[in-house]
């Protein structure tokens, strides 16, 4: 079945097509939020309320976009939500100062890719960036949207999301090769 048709059965009523929808799209929404949180029980909740929000709104959604489209920008959203409450601003405020450090880098971006870093260290700098930095990376590398898709999803111009892609991994290079120059001196 395609999105459309599973769309206009769960329209009708239709719970296996619901069931069908959840199965196909959970696993990515639930990634794509454990890659911006980097806690797994958080992106469970977070995860459980994005489908939440998705029963109640799609029963009026209109295909103008996308279904997966439109279910990412909704766990985009909710993300982005959850960074801006209280309770995410205290604990993210030590990465903030540590943003604040971070400027200029290596200017290729292949470079990051050609790295031998395991995964885990490639998340870890990623979480160093700005948010919007963050996200749009995430987004294109993790889950290969294109570039007008997430300029979609975030409500931006194409030019503002490559130009987030082209900060952000000026970013991640610097942060990564600081990793290796602390790494080399311990071994030293």
């Amino acid at each position: 079945m395609t999105d459309e048709e599973l769309l206009k059965e769960i329209q009708a009523g239709s719970e296996a097509a619901l069931d069908v929808l959840i199965r196909r799209y959970y696993n990515e929404v639930y990634a794509y939020i454990v890659r911006r949180t980097r806690q797994e029980h958080l992106a469970y909740d977070l995860t459980q309320e994005v489908f939440t929000k998705m029963l109640h709104a799609i029963s009026t959604l209109e295909m103008k976009k996308s279904l997966r489209g439109w279910l990412m920008t909704v766990a985009l959203n909710h993300v982005r939500d959850y960074y801006r409450s209280k309770q995410a601003k205290t604990i993210h405020k030590e990465r903030d100062l540590e943003e604040e450090i971070v400027k200029d880098s290596h200017p290729n971006v292949a470079y990051l890719f050609e790295k031998k870093e395991t995964a885990r260290e490639v998340q870890e700098a990623v979480h160093t960036l700005p948010d919007y930095q963050s996200e749009a990376i995430v987004l294109k590398y993790f889950h290969e949207f294109k570039i007008n898709e997430i300029a979609a999803m975030t409500d931006t111009t194409e030019s503002t999301v490559k130009s987030r892609l082209r900060q952000g991994m000026k970013k991640l290079a610097k942060v990564l090769r600081k990793g290796d120059e602390e790494n080399e001196q311990r071994r030293t």
